[in-house]
């Protein structure tokens, strides 16, 4: 949290480790493990007789499940939520392509029973959100290319950050218009048409960030064009 919040600058040396036990009041031990871990996340290296230095950005793993929790415990704000939206609509119409032509029943059926309880969610935008993420995981999953499956944890923080700042459960015209949106990806997916499931999805995701552009957004996003797969 210290280095993503910038109290140790990107490449700035970290404190001798007997502050740094002192500061965070941990053992050695603790203290080590924790910088192992951090250094697997591109945080930071260590070098014998330098010490340890903080990484450019560049070379952090934003993507890592622990470090996008650290950052929306930092706060949401309209660059961040806006990255994770660019990065979605990078890569999920690709996604929703593959699982296209690749998509079982049972893919299918996992589909349909998370869009089934995001309808049935009503007012409750805890639960629309859970059902929301069911829904794009099991995308990842038809996709059946692994890369791909590992964004799960972005699409989640992005879904759950944008629900702190706006989610469609706020009005009747709103919901509607997700649940039509997320059908529509369902359809295409099911009929296995991969360039109409492809553009589905990138609308679902300028839903997404117009939803929170009242308070989030600051420049349009870049719709990506339909992707086309054939088996």
């Amino acid at each position: 949290m210290s280095i993503l919040s910038g109290d140790y600058p990107e490449g700035s040396q970290l404190p001798r480790e007997s502050e740094l036990i002192s500061r965070f009041a941990v053992s050695r031990t603790v203290l080590r493990e924790a910088l192992k871990t951090l250094a697997a996340k591109g945080l930071l290296v260590a070098k014998t007789k330098v010490g340890t230095r903080i990484l450019e950005g560049s070379n952090w793993n934003m993507i890592d499940s622990n470090i996008l929790k650290w950052r929306i415990e930092l706060g949401i704000d309209a660059g961040f939520l806006r990255a994770l939206f660019e990065l979605r609509q990078a890569l999920e119409p690709t996604a929703c392509a593959l699982a296209a032509v690749r998509r079982t029943e049972a893919n299918l059926e996992e589909m349909r029973q998370a869009l089934a309880g995001m309808s049935a969610s009503g007012e409750a935008p805890e639960t629309f959100a859970v059902r929301d993420v069911a829904f794009h995981r099991a995308i990842l999953t038809a996709s059946a290319n692994p890369y791909l499956q590992s964004l799960g944890s972005v699409i989640e923080a992005t879904i759950y950050s944008s629900f702190d700042v706006s989610t469609p459960t706020d009005s009747a015209e709103r919901f509607a218009l997700s649940i039509g949106r997320h059908t529509a990806v369902l359809d295409a997916i099911e009929a296995q048409d991969s360039q109409a499931a492809s553009a589905a999805m990138s609308k679902v995701i300028v839903e997404g960030i117009q939803n929170a552009h009242g308070e989030l957004a600051e420049e349009p996003l870049v719709v990506a064009l339909p992707v086309r797969i054939t088996p």
